[in-house]
């Protein structure tokens, strides 16, 4: 999984950093007279240094790039504290700020603000959005500030806030608690839980999912403290402005509020992580599309609203949070739901008729699993069975 994560990071990596750099493929000394070939290369991956002269042709540029990326700069940025938790965005972002200021910038003299926010952000993802301003305190070479690097610095800043989840707003719905640990709450001392009544607010800064379980793991904002909850406990709103779309009509996989189909958001396709934003256009977004538009015609036929625990969560994602490895829920094609303020186990007998994908009763865990596989589809009349028991 890490060599799979690594692939999606160099790739958007390289891509930034030939955007930035340029592509050249004779030697040529750079804005202070270092001399550079490729896309910004003042050494090989070798160690031997550019010499005016060199020449190279594009595949090996790219090689040398791909390769001093994995082999020497990777290594270096995997010691920053919430590495492994940063999705391929922030990642990238952060290979190339360190292709242009060193591997080594974290704890260096020098980068002590980047370094300070990373620390704390890995802590509490609040502090990661100081990261953008941060950047653009780095726009000098040998003491002068350069036009080249505030438009580095600021795209770099710009690709990083893709992957910002901003505030989402946990409205309690039924008496409640948030838990140390998502088991029943009996289980847990006094200590070990929260309560909470109807009407009540949290703001979380960040969601992780727990596969199989109609729990997850909410990072509150300004003390940072993680909490399980148990989600059709609460209703859940992003602070980002509800639309249906963008205006060519393509779904902005950016803003958890953004409707994917009439009943079914952005925020929870992707369980409101924006490291699992799909790709416009690709086959993941067509199957997560067929899917929304499924599990309309159930909402609408079951005629009450229903909940999402489980959405869309890529590899490495889905390694990440203990998900079945080849689970449908990587391929974009399953959803796991529950009929709010209602009988899980009565709503999973009603779909059970009506459902040809695969279904799985997990009402003992406060959902149902239902995929797309083999075309799986909602049948208005109760004559449909299902192609699969479970089969996450």
């Amino acid at each position: 999984m890490y060599q799979l994560a690594l692939q999606g990071t160099i790739a958007l990596a390289i891509a930034l950093i030939e955007s930035f750099e340029g592509i050249e493929y004779q030697a040529y000394t750079d804005q202070v007279g270092v001399p550079t070939i490729c896309a910004g290369l003042t050494q090989y991956p070798d160690g031997t240094p550019v010499q005016i002269g060199d020449k190279c042709s594009a595949p090996v540029c790219r090689a040398y790039l791909q390769t001093m990326l994995e082999e020497q700069y990777v290594p270096a940025l995997i010691r920053i504290p919430g590495w492994d938790r940063l999705g391929k965005c922030r990642k990238a972002a952060l290979l190339s700020f360190a292709w242009n200021m060193g591997p080594n910038f974290y704890g260096r003299e020098g980068f002590e603000s980047i370094t300070s926010v990373l620390a704390r952000g890995a802590k509490n993802p609040e502090a990661y959005d100081e990261i953008p301003s941060t950047l653009s305190k780095y726009v000098y070479a040998n003491g002068r500030a350069l036009e080249g690097l505030r438009i580095r610095r600021a795209e770099e800043g710009r690709i990083w806030q893709r992957e910002s989840d901003g505030t989402m707003l946990y409205d309690c719905n039924l008496a409640t608690f948030l838990k140390k640990a998502p088991i029943p709450s009996k289980f847990l001392s006094n200590d070990g839980k929260l309560g909470f009544q109807p009407g009540e607010r949290l703001e979380v800064v960040a969601v992780d999912e727990i596969p199989e379980d109609s729990h997850q793991w909410v990072t509150l904002k300004e003390t940072g403290e993680r909490w399980a909850l148990y989600r059709p406990h609460w209703s859940i709103w992003s602070e980002s402005r509800a639309k249906d779309g963008n205006d060519d009509g393509l779904i902005d996989w950016g803003d958890f509020s953004a409707k994917v189909s009439r009943h079914l958001t952005v925020g929870e396709i992707l369980q409101w992580d924006s490291r699992r934003r799909p790709d416009s256009g690709s086959e993941i977004e067509r199957e997560l599309i067929a899917l929304a538009t499924q599990y309309d015609f159930i909402t609408e036929a079951w005629g009450g609203p229903l909940g999402v625990t489980s959405g869309y969560r890529p590899e490495p994602i889905n390694y990440e949070v203990g998900g079945k490895p080849g689970s449908f829920h990587t391929k974009g094609m399953a959803l796991d739901i529950y009929p709010v303020g209602e009988s899980c186990s009565v709503f999973h007998k009603w779909l059970s008729r009506r459902w040809s994908g695969g279904l799985g009763d997990g009402c003992n865990l406060g959902f149902v699993h239902i995929d797309i596989r083999d075309e799986g589809r909602f049948h208005p009349r109760a004559d449909a069975r299902p192609c699969c028991t479970w089969g996450y």
